[in-house]
């Protein structure tokens, strides 16, 4: 890979996840590559930012699965651009976009390269990558390839600004140009929303349910009279 002769003083900001190997991976290209890389790690959600983030200022924020919602502030400090890479397609923006897509039956998925501003999944959209989703496929099967593809697009990314440096958005496909968000992203809310059964439903929605939404990080749980009732996994059930 050739580099851009004044990449070593590009500084990059990069936010990951915490235990995720792909966060690791993508952070080893970045300094492979020559960036001098401050790295965040994420771990849950609610967390305040580190000091290493509230001081920084540079060229490039790149999150990858990161938890953070970044604030105006911290994203004008990027002085070429702030990349998120979305793991839903510009369908689904906000949280629980896997989830949503699987409710509506969704027979293709993707995930998207987009600009940072002070709103969650609203700026604009560099690049879309989209992959099918078969009927057999269950929520971590789905799970499994939008990491893969979020993986894949954010190498790729890493890879242009270190050879074409802010240039990079001239090398990107120019079908993304009609990409756009449809509607507001969705609030962490309304995911935890679709985790409560309602006692009425029927077995074709709650096989729906089970496939959409069901994990075990993340059970379907049913109210009754002040208690709490949470569904085994499939394995355990039988």
């Amino acid at each position: 890979m050739t580099k851009n002769s004044n990449i070593k003083c590009n500084k990059v900001l990069f936010f990951g996840r915490d235990g995720c190997k792909h966060s690791e991976e993508v952070l080893n290209r970045l300094k492979d590559s020559g960036f001098d890389v401050t790295h965040i790690v994420s771990k849950q959600r609610g967390e305040e930012l580190p000091v290493d983030a509230l001081t920084w200022v540079g060229n490039y924020i790149i999150c990858f699965r990161s938890l953070f919602i970044l604030p105006k502030e911290l994203l004008e400090r990027a002085s070429i651009t702030a990349i998120n890479f979305h793991p839903g397609p510009p369908e689904y923006p906000g949280s629980g976009c896997i989830n949503f897509a699987l409710l509506d039956g969704v027979t293709t998925y993707g995930v998207t390269a987009h600009e940072m501003n002070e709103k969650v999944d609203n700026g604009e959209i560099f690049a879309v990558e989209r992959f099918e989703v078969e009927k057999k496929d269950s929520l971590m099967n789905v799970l499994s390839k939008t990491h893969e593809a979020l993986f894949s697009l954010a190498i790729k990314f890493v890879d242009l600004i270190a050879i074409h440096g802010e240039k990079f958005h001239l090398m990107l496909p120019q079908n993304s140009k009609s990409e756009f968000w449809r509607g507001e992203a969705r609030k962490i809310s309304e995911l935890d929303a679709l985790q409560i059964i309602n006692p009425s439903i029927n077995k074709e929605e709650l096989e729906n349910a089970i496939r959409a939404i069901h994990s075990p990080s993340f059970p379907l749980l049913l109210e009754l009279h002040g208690y709490k009732f949470a569904l085994l996994g499939a394995d355990e059930a039988k």
